[in-house]
């Protein structure tokens, strides 16, 4: 039997993310349990912040709404993965993530409307990303990002649901992850995420790509009408 050149690819990538998430380096208890579980959705694209990558992406998150039992496990993520660029500068890692998000978001606009209940000013407190009417809290990791727990061997881009975490506060478990994560991290690098002491003070588009802000930055979104 042979195997076409961008299944391989894909099966490698997963490879590596299985590897990545039940690492040393990996933090998030969360995520190694999703994937220990079956609770991840992977899918691997060509180039970071192409625009048929956001168009395929497009398409699988919306299959990935449309299938997920959000219930049946406690953690589930949808993660996309790319062949490149490589070796970028956090500055330019950020710019390809939020071209990604707006080109997905450009796709999905024609078809969806913002998720109920959250803005899509992503300055605003209330924003979060919305793909498929779903709102996800996303996640941008690299091979050179100065956390050593986002550093998988390729950009990546993990989509957490809000729901997801209203359902983990809801058991009163949200206080007690956060507080092993944190541990974990220090542990791993010395300090906690400066990422973390922003939660639910200022929007959540400032976190999305790990990379610590400026007070007057502003994020390059725009959610279409």
């Amino acid at each position: 039997m042979t195997v076409d050149a961008s299944a391989a690819t894909e099966v490698d990538a997963a490879a590596d993310v299985g590897r990545f998430l039940l690492g040393d380096a990996f933090p998030c208890l969360a995520g190694r349990s999703a994937w220990r579980q079956g609770g991840i959705t992977h899918r691997h694209y060509t180039w970071f912040g192409d625009d048929e990558a956001a168009r395929l992406m497009a398409a699988d998150l919306q299959t990935y709404v449309e299938a997920v039992d959000w219930a049946a496990k406690p953690f589930t993520s949808f993660v996309a993965t790319f062949s490149g660029p490589l070796n970028v500068s956090e500055v330019e890692f950020e710019t390809l993530l939020w071209q990604q998000l707006q080109a997905v978001h450009d796709y999905d606009s024609l078809t969806h409307p913002w998720a109920e209940g959250y803005d899509r000013d992503p300055a605003s407190g209330a924003f979060a990303y919305s793909v498929a009417g779903h709102p996800f809290f996303v996640i941008g990791l690299h091979e050179t990002h100065s956390r050593i727990g986002r550093r998988p061997p390729f950009p990546m881009l993990a989509f957490n649901s809000h729901a997801q975490f209203d359902r983990i506060k809801a058991a009163g478990l949200w206080d007690r992850l956060q507080e092993k994560i944190r541990k974990q991290d220090i542990e791993l690098q010395g300090n906690i995420n400066p990422n973390l002491v922003e939660y639910e003070q200022l929007s959540e588009a400032r976190r999305y790509s790990g990379r610590r802000k400026p007070a007057d930055w502003e994020c390059p979104f725009s959610a279409r009408t």
